[in-house]
C-alpha cells in the first residue's frame, strides 16, 4: 500500500461533498443547467439508491469577487467583497497596485 501524495491530498480537499439529508450517504450530480455564468442548477441523487433513493435540486452561485481575474469577462458582473473594496481603497491612495481591475458599476 502506498502513502497518499500531496497532489492526491489537494485533489481530495478541492472536491465538494454534499451528504444526503436523509441517510447521510453522498449525493452525486446527475446533471446541471446554467443560464448565467455565475449560477448553476444541480440535479442530485443519493448514491444509496436502493435503500434511500432521495433526489433533489440545488444550486451553486458565485457571490463575491475575492481576487480579480487577469482576463475579466465584460459580460460578467460579480460584486467585489468587502475585503477587495478595502484593497481598492488602498490602491486609490497609492499604497498598493491591483492592476487593471475595475469594480462593477452600481446600478
Amino acid at each position: 500500500m502506498t502513502e497518499p501524495t500531496e497532489e492526491a491530498d489537494m485533489q481530495e480537499v478541492s472536491r465538494l461533498r454534499i451528504d444526503c439529508p436523509h441517510c447521510g450517504s453522498h449525493l452525486r450530480v446527475r446533471t446541471s443547467k446554467t443560464h448565467l455564468p455565475e449560477y448553476r442548477e444541480l440535479y442530485l441523487y443519493c448514491i444509496n439508491e436502493w435503500k434511500c433513493g432521495y433526489r433533489c435540486k440545488g444550486h451553486v452561485s458565485i457571490d463575491e469577487t475575492l481576487v480579480p481575474s487577469h482576463c475579466p469577462n465584460p459580460d460578467v458582473s460579480i460584486r467585489p467583497s468587502n475585503w477587495l473594496l478595502q484593497k481598492l481603497a488602498l490602491e486609490a491612495q497609492g499604497q498598493i497596485s491591483l492592476g487593471d481591475f475595475k469594480p462593477p458599476k452600481k446600478e
